[in-house]
C-alpha cells in the first residue's frame, strides 16, 4: 500500500485481545470486532472514506486533529470514522468500499480501504490466531460477487497471520443470539447494504439468503423523493425515527414507507423459502427470530416486523420475535463464538 498515517491504533496494543479468538463483522456499513470473554469486547469503525486532492495543508491538519488517512498520490483518503468527521466539513456523502454486502467494483480504492480499516482495528497475530469473520449469504446482487469477495478478505487476514474462516451473517447472528435454544432459530441481519437471514437447527445451517435491500437503499430511496440530502435523511432515520408512531413530516413518512418496504420483501422472501425448502427438517417447537443490525434499531421496529409477519400467513410456528442484546456487534460476537468453537 501507499503511505499510511495512523494515530492511536486501538490495535497497537494488542495485550487486551484474547490470544485464541476473534470474531470479525464486514459490513457494508461498519467493520467490528469482537474479543475478549464471549466477545463482549468490541470496538468499530466506519467502512467509508472521503478522499481530497493533496495539499501538504490538508495532509498538516489532518495530523493536528488526529485523524486517520491514506495517502494515495495526489489525493488523501480520510477513512473509518473520521470519514464522517471530515465529510462534514465539505458537506459530502462518505464513499463505501462496499456496496450491498460485497466490494464495490466501481471504487477503485475499494480493497485498500478495507485492508487499511482493518489493520487499524486489528493487531498482527502472534500466534497464528483463529478469526472468523462474516460474511452474506447467496441472493440477488450478491451471487457472482461473493466468492471473489469472500477470497479477497481471507487474504487479507492471513496476510496479518490468522487462520480465518467465513460465517455466513445470519448463522453468526444464531451464534451470538441463540445459546439458550441450542443455536436453533431464525437469525436475521439487517444492515446497510443488505438484509441476511439463516435458519439454523443446532447450530447446523438448514437455509439461508440474502435480499439485497438495508439501510443505504432507505436512505437512497427518501433521499430521491424527498430531495433532502442523504446524510440528513440518515441522521433523522437515526436520532428521531420512531415506526410506532403517526409521521410528522415528509421524511419520516418516506422512512416508514420504504421501512415497510423492506420488512414486507424480507418477510415474503422468507415465507416463500420456507414454502419451497426440503431441507428444513419438521418443527417440533416454534422457532424464536432474532433481529439485529443497524437498521433495526428505530423504535417502533420490532412491533412492526411482529405485526407484518403475522400478518403474512408465515407457515412456520414462531415462539418470539426479539432484537438482539446489542444489534450493533451481534454479527461480530457469533463470528468470535465461531472462532471460539475451531480452536476449541
Amino acid at each position: 500500500m501507499a503511505e499510511n498515517q495512523q494515530v492511536d491504533s486501538p490495535a497497537s496494543d494488542a495485550g487486551g485481545y484474547d490470544a485464541g479468538a476473534l470474531g470479525l463483522d464486514i459490513g457494508t456499513s461498519r467493520i467490528v470486532l469482537a474479543n475478549g470473554p464471549q466477545g463482549t469486547q468490541s470496538q468499530s469503525q466506519l467502512n467509508a472514506f472521503i478522499s481530497v486532492p493533496y495539499a501538504k495543508l490538508t495532509e498538516n491538519i489532518l495530523q493536528q486533529n488526529r485523524m486517520v488517512y491514506h495517502r494515495n498520490g495526489k489525493e488523501l483518503c480520510v477513512y473509518g470514522n473520521d470519514s464522517e468527521r471530515f465529510a462534514s466539513f465539505f458537506n459530502a456523502v462518505p464513499r463505501r468500499p462496499m456496496q450491498r454486502g460485497v466490494l464495490n467494483a466501481h471504487e477503485a480504492m475499494g480493497q485498500q480501504i478495507i485492508q487499511a480499516i482493518i489493520e487499524q482495528m486489528l493487531p498482527r497475530a502472534r500466534k497464528n490466531e483463529m478469526i472468523c469473520f462474516s460474511v452474506p449469504g447467496k441472493g440477488e446482487g450478491a451471487d457472482a460477487n461473493l466468492v471473489y469477495h469472500e477470497a479477497v478478505l481471507r487474504n487479507f487476514l492471513q496476510g496479518f497471520g490468522y487462520q480465518a474462516k467465513a460465517i455466513n451473517e445470519g448463522l453468526a447472528v444464531v451464534f451470538a443470539e441463540l445459546q439458550q435454544e441450542n443455536f436453533t432459530g431464525i437469525g436475521i441481519s439487517l444492515g446497510g447494504g443488505m438484509c441476511n437471514v439463516c435458519v439454523a437447527f443446532l447450530s447446523v445451517p438448514m437455509l439461508s439468503f440474502s435480499i439485497p435491500m438495508g439501510g443505504d437503499y432507505i436512505d437512497s430511496s427518501v433521499s430521491e423523493v424527498t430531495a433532502e440530502p442523504v446524510t440528513r435523511v440518515r441522521l433523522q432515520k437515526e436520532e428521531s425515527l420512531d415506526l410506532a408512531r403517526q409521521p410528522k413530516d415528509k421524511v419520516a413518512s418516506a422512512l416508514q414507507i420504504y421501512y415497510e418496504e423492506v420488512m414486507a420483501t424480507l418477510i415474503n422472501k422468507l415465507r416463500e423459502e420456507f414454502e419451497n425448502s426440503n431441507s428444513i427438517p419438521r418443527l417440533d417447537r416454534p422457532l424464536p427470530i432474532v433481529l439485529s443490525g443497524g437498521t433495526a434499531k428505530p423504535r417502533g421496529f420490532l412491533q412492526k416486523f411482529e405485526g407484518m409477519l403475522k400478518a403474512s400467513g408465515f407457515p412456520a410456528p414462531v415462539s418470539e420475535v426479539r432484537l438482539a442484546s446489542d444489534p450493533l456487534t451481534a454479527t461480530a460476537r457469533g463470528c468470535f463464538i465461531a472462532a471460539l468453537s475451531e480452536i476449541k
